[in-house]
């Protein structure tokens, strides 16, 4: 039963790699996606969009990480042509990944998830893309290949409409 539902999340998230499940919140999911992919002291591009993505933020820095904040309305989503400028300025690549929430649950704010990967291969950046999906995985599209994200993040309590954890 275990290796059919490891395959149905792979459609569930449109992803073709491995779908890890990780038993806890969605904090807890962002928490293990960012230790597991980076490393003490590396730096994290972040946006002022709303709670969860500040939340996120502060994980990031509480686990050693450093954080670069792009100041956003929380009303708008996020824009990238402010992703691409910061990214194309990161001239060492000191940045590491990119953290967005697709959906932020305490606005409705949807971000552009596919048109900040644009952003960030335009500025020609490695940073990986992050996207936080606790809850728009399932409410609305999000296509992990399609739109070349390297992690996606999500909790079973939203979208997915199961008990948290």
């Amino acid at each position: 039963m275990g290796q059919r539902i490891l395959t149905g999340l792979k459609e569930v998230f449109q992803a073709s790699e491995h779908v890890f499940v990780y038993p806890a919140s969605g904090s807890g999911s962002w928490e293990a996606a960012l230790v597991n992919t980076l490393s003490p002291g590396d730096r994290v591009l972040r946006f002022d969009s709303g709670h969860f993505a500040e939340t996120w933020g502060g994980v990031a820095g509480a686990l050693g990480l450093g954080v670069d904040v792009l100041p956003s309305d929380w009303r708008k989503p996020i824009d990238p042509a402010a992703v691409e400028e910061h990214l194309s300025g990161d001239e060492h690549h000191v940045i590491k990944a990119v953290l967005i929430t697709h959906n932020e649950t305490s606005t409705g704010v949807r971000s552009d998830v596919p048109g900040v990967r644009a952003a960030i291969d335009r500025a020609g950046h490695p940073a990986l893309l992050m996207v936080d999906a606790v809850s728009s995985l399932c409410a609305m599209d999000l296509l992990h290949d399609e739109w070349g994200v390297d992690v996606t993040i999500t909790g079973s309590q939203k979208g997915l409409m199961l008990p948290p954890g």
